[in-house]
């Protein structure tokens, strides 16, 4: 549930009683009561993407020496070009596509992923233009592919810096019912529990979902904030979702946690 120690001190799961992180109507065990939401902390996606990104630039810069220096490289100047730039992209998207892939998430489309296509397209464009119109446009697509680095790396940092986490809530699975379970305004997926998806909430953040969980015989749903690229977040750590959520969703208390789950 609090993740593993190397993840840092962020990773860390409240104690029972310590409800500091959740409104007061959302109810957590306490030394009187084993009912209530916890914290499931998720691998922290900065630290994934730290060495990936690091190297990102260092590639992209190197991509203009062949250029600017021909015939100094043991093969071909384009050739070398086009792998270092195609490395120093790589190093961004596949990364940030993996990490998200191991969330619990439901976005898995590529074009989805923090990154700016918009301008990263505009910068192939102009690129493509200096073959038939001028040998320039090259160099002001280069310098267009690094504003769409920077844009990027901005993108990036704002996903990086929010909480990765969901709270869970132990349930009786065969007598859920959603409906029942849930406040108005939820967009249901299925009246029933069940693995996966099962209701969602929009928000300018993304979506507020829940979602069902199983570890071995016990059941849970999870609350979580999936942002408009698919990673997943504390929604209790958004303002905006958190303001949502200040009132209890979950109209429940579900049942007790199992005690080898409960922290110490």
């Amino acid at each position: 549930m609090s993740g593993e120690p190397s993840w840092g001190s962020s990773a860390k799961q409240p104690s029972v009683g310590d409800d500091s992180d959740l409104p007061e109507s959302w109810p957590t065990p306490s030394d009187d009561s084993a009912k209530g939401w916890l914290r499931q902390t998720l691998r922290p996606v900065g630290t994934r993407l730290l060495l990936p990104m690091s190297w990102s630039p260092f590639f992209l810069v190197i991509t203009a020496v062949p250029l600017a220096l021909p015939d100094r490289t043991p093969v071909d100047d384009q050739t070398s070009a086009a792998a270092f730039f195609a490395l120093s992209w790589l190093l961004i998207i596949v990364p940030l596509y993996l990490i998200r892939s191991s969330q619990p998430t439901y976005v898995g489309s590529i074009h989805t992923l923090p990154f700016d296509w918009l301008t990263f397209v505009i910068a192939c464009a102009v690129f493509g233009l200096h073959v038939s119109i001028h040998p320039a446009l090259g160099w002001l697509s280069y310098a267009i592919f690094w504003l769409a680095w920077f844009r990027t790396y901005a993108m990036v940092r704002d996903v990086a810096i929010k909480p990765s986490g969901r709270w869970l809530l132990p349930v009786d699975s065969s007598n859920w019912k959603t409906t029942q379970a849930l406040r108005d305004g939820w967009d249901i997926d299925s009246e029933f529990w069940t693995t996966g998806p099962i209701a969602k909430l929009n928000v300018d953040a993304g979506k507020i979902t829940l979602t069902g969980v199983s570890r071995g015989e016990n059941r849970f749903v999870a609350i979580a904030l999936i942002d408009p690229s698919g990673f997943v977040h504390d929604p209790f750590a958004d303002d905006h979702s958190s303001r949502v959520l200040y009132e209890s969703q979950v109209v429940i208390t579900g049942v007790d946690w199992p005690s080898r789950l409960l922290p110490s």
